[in-house]
């Protein structure tokens, strides 16, 4: 599995996973304005610069994860932040090795039926995303502006393996995330954008149900993915929570 790693060698390391149709460089920004942590960047299997390592399963790459972690960061244990299909691996990985996790923040996680719509939509988009006009429109519909990012975008959709692709769009709507949160126990900050869909929305007030420490947080006037909608507001979150577990005052409780 690829990785890129940021940052000062003796600096808390933090791992950043991406989400789907996006790999690693989606968190360039978070890299830029969090210059003290030492960052890694996985492509995640399929995808992007891994794509010659299939996507199998969430399980699977949970593994592969925890032993990226085990042994590229000091003492074996990094903070894990997670987007979308980013947040829902971050959240197997807690619960099948969560001796590698010393924190969680997940955005973006869906929970319970996902819709038609939905549903609809990632199936045309999955069609569109190998082709390159598809890919184009995606990258539009995701909000990615026409710089080195849109051609970041169109250089991860040409390395994607289409079936693996496929494959973990099958499993996040089967089963989006681990069965065994409640023994979960390190500090989580579960987050959704406002803008965001009721999937998401509705994980949070999950997480913070079943897992024994995770608190759960609505983000005013942003979307799903935020990090680049307000790559500042991100980063402050991720810096105020790995310092001190709080948030930005903007944050608003979910209860």
């Amino acid at each position: 599995m690829h990785v890129e790693i940021f940052g000062p060698d003796d600096g808390t390391p933090v791992v950043f996973l991406h989400g789907s149709m996006v790999a690693g460089w989606m968190w360039m920004g978070q890299v830029d304005e969090l210059p003290e942590y030492r960052c890694l960047l996985p492509d995640l299997p399929g995808i992007g610069n891994s794509a010659a390592t299939p996507w199998l399963s969430f399980s699977d790459t949970s593994d592969k994860i925890a032993d990226m972690i085990s042994t590229k960061c000091p003492g074996g244990k990094a903070h894990i932040v997670g987007l979308s299909l980013g947040g829902i691996t971050a959240l197997h990985v807690a619960a099948q090795h969560p001796e590698v996790v010393e924190s969680l923040i997940v955005s973006g996680v869906p929970y319970g039926h996902i819709n038609f719509p939905l549903r609809l939509l990632s199936s045309i988009m999955l069609k569109l995303y190998n082709r390159p006009w598809g890919a184009r429109a995606i990258a539009k519909l995701f909000g990615i502006p026409d710089d080195d990012s849109m051609d970041a975008f169109m250089n991860t959709a040409l390395q994607t393996d289409p079936i693996s692709l496929r494959n973990l769009t099958n499993e996040i709507f089967k089963t989006p995330v681990p069965e065994n949160l409640d023994q979960v126990t390190v500090a989580t900050l579960a987050v959704a954008g406002e803008k965001d869909t009721v999937p998401t929305r509705r994980a949070v007030r999950y997480l913070q149900n079943v897992m024994p420490n995770a608190t759960g947080y609505s983000v005013p006037q942003v979307g799903h993915q935020w990090n680049a909608e307000d790559r500042q507001l991100f980063s402050e979150m991720i810096r105020l929570w790995l310092a001190s577990k709080s948030v930005p005052e903007q944050f608003l409780r979910i209860y």
